[in-house]
């Protein structure tokens, strides 16, 4: 009965009536790790928890059945579903306890076998001395043979020599670290080379001695082919690329591919596969590889058709980087799809770089041969190393082509150099010549001994040699060329400017130097300058003579028109007062606008010849200001525009010219009250600092375009500068009041945007001169304030 008790999967336990423990059958002592000697004669007690109290429930219910948790060798807790009864256990009355494992597993070795025997890897377990205790399904298939003849075999019996000499060497590597390991194992089998990923972890029993290795191995074939690929086709580009070496022919990109999808269709088990790179040129998809089934679809396919814009649209994205049924196949009008029936499923995997397209691998799947695996993943990572591949290929056969015309080049250039007219010379750090081409003599004068003997710098002329030392300066570290212009002394004591390019080659200690006489052209270019400039004055003189000529005629056309109907009028006896005091304002505004252009065309000569003189005098400013603005009011008022002024001082006492300083008050107010619309604004402020003060004139005008701001103070210069501009002037008064503002040691600027206004502020310094107090003329400026406005607004005809 014991025997039957120690076979059973079942927990049991028989206890005396003391509790002590008289019998226990393997499969306990092996969960809880005791042997028989540790546990028989043990109360109960020892290795249950207190809680549980078995003796008392069973002299109340005679039977039970209840959960007992056990303590294993290690402490750890073991629950243990149990029924627990009274039987005899040789002879004796004893408590039998019988269970099984809470939670126990319920999984059995089928199922494990199945799992194993169904995942896409090779899986199997071999022991210490090289024997196979287990095998799954496709470890069979790889050897093909039979599992029962593979367990219970050595490497040695399925592995020639070499192979399994190294999978013995990891092993042991395995074991020694005491910890896992991946390695990659090249194996052969079906006459070819194989590469696996083998992760190996070794297993140890309760004593740390090694029991047995469990594997699980990989075929990396084709990441090792692309990875071969990539890598052989990076050096070849690098060294062509760094040395120039230029191979005897291209590297053939369709047999790579070729091989690539002879691996693919390898790991995958599909049916067929087609390689196509797509064209940006011509717009369309070519077919490069097509092996197996895909050349009878593809076979007369060149070339299809498709922009990338679609490629990319909604109706083909989703069949990217995926496998699916034949039904979902997307219609290209250039394939033949009477081969489809034939299918049951199509994957198409995007071959792209850095968002660039290269091209697509397209896997089709006859009747009856489903994918065997979800390869999604693992093909999005071989289709990104062809597409590096790919790139590499084009990069190097790119490369090839340039070193071959590079070198072509070269040639070229040595005929060159040998018939060149520039100047070619080899300059040691000792700024000697080393070595000159023959027109060095012919520019120079010197002979090629007196050259040869003489530094560079004692024919540089002194104030080019600072800057051509530093051009030159030794540097090995940068070896860059520097190019500057140079004037070298001719023997017969001319310099002559030669255009100077050196690069220093730090392992000679030379530098290669080349030169051109541009003497001539820098001559020439002078003299179009100059030319230049004499052509611009000539165009600026006759637009300022245009310009003058217009200012001139049209107040005299005016005033000798209206002469004209005043004398009709008299004749016909039809004087009328309003009429007339009308034709005379008309006279008088005419007359003036004359007298302000003759008094600007004069004030602007005498400052060219230096007679241009203020009268200064310790003034108030803010008066002047002050008094002048509003002076203006009238006109202001006239064009429905509102006047402002604003000042932070009421007294501000500096040198100055009260009348240039209200000259360009109406100068600015002027050009503001012409360029300002109906119910506009001018402000004028006035700020001071202790060391100036500081006027501004703003308005809400029409503004002055950017382009324009940089030319208004120039003599002449007018924002419209058309004769049918909206507003009349010569262009002298912005130049004039530039004029007077600096003559009093200040500046002006101006601040504009097109329809929001302009703003001219100026600011001249703060100084007292002493000097006799004489106000006399401070009434009779105050007289003249009407009639300097008159002729200052005498261009504004709405007044």
């Amino acid at each position: 009965m014991i025997s039957i008790y120690n076979k059973v999967s079942d927990y049991i336990i028989v206890l005396n009536c003391m509790g002590e423990i008289i019998f226990c059958n393997e499969s306990f002592l092996k969960r809880l790790n005791y042997n028989h000697e540790e546990i028989l004669n043990l109360n109960i007690g020892k290795i249950i928890n207190e809680n549980n109290n078995i003796n008392n429930e069973l002299k109340e219910f005679g039977e039970i059945n209840k959960t007992l948790e056990f303590y294993s060798k290690s402490n750890e807790l073991v629950k243990i579903n149990s029924n627990i009864i009274i039987e005899n256990f040789n002879h004796d009355k004893s408590i039998f306890i019988i269970g099984k494992e809470v939670q126990s597993k319920q999984y059995t070795m089928e199922i494990l076998e199945d799992l194993l025997d169904n995942i896409n890897v090779c899986a199997f377990v071999i022991d210490t001395d090289g024997k196979y205790l287990y095998v799954n399904k496709p470890f069979t298939e790889m050897l093909d043979k039979k599992r029962e003849d593979i367990i219970g075999s050595y490497n040695g019996d399925n592995w020639e020599y070499n192979i399994y000499n190294v999978f013995e060497k990891n092993n042991k590597e395995v074991f020694e670290n005491k910890s896992p390991k991946i390695f990659n194992e090249k194996l052969i089998y079906d006459g070819n080379i194989h590469w696996y990923e083998s992760y190996k972890a070794p297993i140890y029993d309760e004593n740390k001695r090694p029991k047995y290795i469990v594997s699980k191995s990989k075929n990396i074939d084709l990441s090792k082919i692309t990875s071969e690929e990539l890598y052989k086709n990076y050096n070849r580009v690098t060294i062509e690329n760094d040395f120039g070496c230029t191979g005897k022919k291209n590297v053939d990109l369709n047999e790579i591919l070729k091989n690539i999808g002879e691996h693919i269709l390898d790991y995958t088990k599909a049916d067929g596969i087609s390689m196509l790179l797509y064209d940006g040129d011509k717009e369309g998809l070519i077919p490069i590889v097509k092996l197996k089934n895909s050349k009878i679809y593809l076979e007369n396919v060149e070339f299809i058709p498709i922009k990338k814009v679609i490629l990319y649209s909604d109706k083909y994205r989703s069949y990217f980087n995926c496998t699916f049924t034949k039904d979902k196949i997307p219609n290209l009008s250039s394939v033949d799809y009477k081969f489809i029936d034939e299918l049951d499923y199509c994957g198409n995997y995007i071959i792209e770089l850095n968002d660039e397209l290269i091209g697509m691998i397209c896997l089709s799947y006859s009747k009856g041969n489903a994918p065997k695996f979800n390869s999604d993943e693992y093909m999005k990572y071989i289709c990104n190393k062809i597409a590096m591949i790919i790139n590499n290929i084009r990069l190097s056969n790119e490369v090839s082509i340039e070193n071959k015309k590079r070198k072509h080049t070269e040639k070229e250039l040595q005929r060159y150099l040998n018939v060149s007219v520039d100047l070619v010379s080899i300059v040691g750090t000792d700024t000697y010549f080393k070595r000159l081409s023959p027109n060095w003599f012919d520019v120079l004068g010197w002979t090629e001994e007196e050259l040869l003997s003489m530094p560079i710098v004692d024919i540089i002329h002194p104030k080019d040699l600072e800057n051509f030392i530093k051009k030159n300066k030794l540097n090995p570290k940068e070896c860059k060329i520097t190019r500057n212009i140079i004037r070298f002394r001719h023997k017969n004591g001319k310099y002559i400017y030669l255009e100077w390019s050196s690069e220093y080659i730090s392992d000679e200690e030379v530098y290669v130097t080349t030169a051109r006489d541009i003497t001539r052209n820098l001559e020439i270019e002078k003299e179009k300058r100059t030319l230049e400039e004499a052509v611009q004055v000539e165009v600026v003189k006759n637009e300022f003579f245009s310009n003058i000529s217009h200012e001139f005629r049209t107040p005299i056309n005016i005033i000798l028109g209206t002469m004209q109907v005043i004398n009709k009028n008299i004749e016909k006896n039809n004087i009328q007062i309003n009429t007339l005091k009308k034709h005379t304002n008309y006279i008088k505004q005419n007359s003036y606008r004359l007298l302000r252009l003759v008094n600007n065309l004069i004030d602007i000569s005498k400052m060219d010849i230096g007679m241009y003189e203020l009268r200064c005098s310790n003034q108030n400013i803010i008066n002047i200001i002050e008094d002048i603005t509003l002076s203006v009011a009238d006109y202001t008022k006239n064009n429905k525009i509102n006047l402002i002024f604003d000042t932070n001082d009421e007294d501000v006492i500096t040198y100055c010219d009260p009348d240039k300083i209200e000259r360009i008050m109406l100068n600015l107010l002027s050009n503001a009250i012409k360029y300002t619309p109906e119910n506009g604004f001018i402000k004028v402020k006035i700020n001071s600092t202790p060391e100036k003060i500081i006027v501004s004139v703003k308005d809400s005008g029409v503004g002055i375009p950017k382009d324009k701001l940089d030319v208004i103070f120039d003599r002449f210069g007018q924002v419209d500068g058309s004769f049918n501009r909206k507003c009349e002037g010569s262009g002298i008064g912005l130049s004039l009041v530039k004029n007077l503002v600096e003559m009093h040691r200040g500046e002006i600027h101006v601040n504009s945007k097109v329809n929001e206004g302009s703003e001219f502020v100026f600011s001249i310094p703060i100084k007292l001169k002493e000097e006799n107090n004489d106000n006399e003329c401070e009434v009779d400026r105050k007289c003249k304030h009407v009639e300097r406005c008159d002729i200052e607004f005498s261009d504004i005809y709405s007044i």
